[in-house]
């Protein structure tokens, strides 16, 4: 899949690819891109107690990437809701929730910090 996903987006660094060019540069693997925990994780836009059926608009992204992805790991991305606020423009009111998901993988090592903020549609 880390392969795959690195053809997808078009990243041409061979760590990304190939074990031993990783290797060469100290890794123990070839790793993933780093934006992999961002494309793989799917998150509802707004928490179940929110009775949301809407849609939603993304309004930006924030990543803090601090570790590394190999080949078998296993993360795990758990959510929560960081703010929820209320903005008024030219065409009306606009309400905003900002999730946050932290992403560990197996050992418990956080490997990347997703901030995200919507624009929620009712």
């Amino acid at each position: 899949m880390l392969r795959e996903y690195a053809d997808i987006i078009g990243a041409k660094d061979p760590v990304y690819t190939d074990p031993h060019a990783a290797q060469a540069r100290g890794y123990r693997d070839m790793i993933a891109p780093p934006t992999f925990v961002a494309w793989h994780g799917a998150h509802p836009i707004a928490p179940p107690a929110m009775d949301f059926h809407g849609t939603g608009i993304n309004a930006g992204y924030t990543c803090v990437f601090r570790g590394v992805v190999y080949p078998g790991d296993v993360l795990t991305y758990s959510t929560c809701l960081v703010d929820m606020y209320e903005k008024t423009g030219r065409s009306g009111t606009m309400r905003f929730v900002v999730r946050e998901t932290t992403v560990t993988n197996q050992h418990g090592d956080t490997v990347a910090v997703l901030r995200n903020p919507f624009i929620l549609g009712w």
